[in-house]
């Protein structure tokens, strides 16, 4: 399925400057980095105090993180669409990319399940409120999607093709 979007971008501009650079590949890996470092370092907190726990946070206030969650996420995708550019086909036929896809995919939907049924909500409940069963799916749901992220970007570079 990626292998034609992956054969297109070969020998593309971009795809020539990225591997012709030779810093341009650490420079995405550090700032990948640190756009992962604010988007799960934000979710954690907001997501385990949604789930319930951290009672002494005020749920509201925890969701001022999203600047910075948003901000990361922005940072990844960016970051991860130039690491594609610079190695498609490596990316196109890798097992790790393809469930890291899927799971980024699966988190987005659970963040719109989010914003539908409990953003309008959340803003209602007070600083110790107990978390409500939805609440704790879609938090303990974001953490481990996010955590399977995660896990399979790092196995990018260590497992072979589909």
């Amino acid at each position: 399925m990626l292998v034609p979007l992956a054969e297109f971008l070969l020998g593309s501009p971009l795809n020539a400057w990225i591997q012709a650079t030779y810093w341009v590949w650490p420079v995405l890996e550090i700032t990948h980095f640190i756009g992962l470092s604010l988007l799960l370092g934000g979710l954690i907190v907001i997501d385990l105090r949604m789930a319930g726990h951290f009672r002494n946070l005020d749920p509201v206030a925890t969701h001022q993180l999203l600047p910075l969650v948003f901000l990361g996420f922005g940072l990844n995708a960016t970051t991860g669409i130039l690491f594609f550019y610079g190695d498609p086909m490596r990316y196109a036929i890798n097992i790790g990319f393809q469930i890291k896809m899927l799971l980024v995919l699966l988190a987005g939907l659970n963040a719109l399940l989010y914003y539908w049924k409990l953003a309008p909500v959340i803003t209602a409940w007070g600083p110790a409120a107990p978390a409500t069963p939805l609440a704790r799916t879609v938090a303990y749901l974001s953490l481990a999607l996010w955590t399977g992220v995660l896990v399979c970007g790092r196995l990018i570079p260590y497992v072979g093709t589909g």
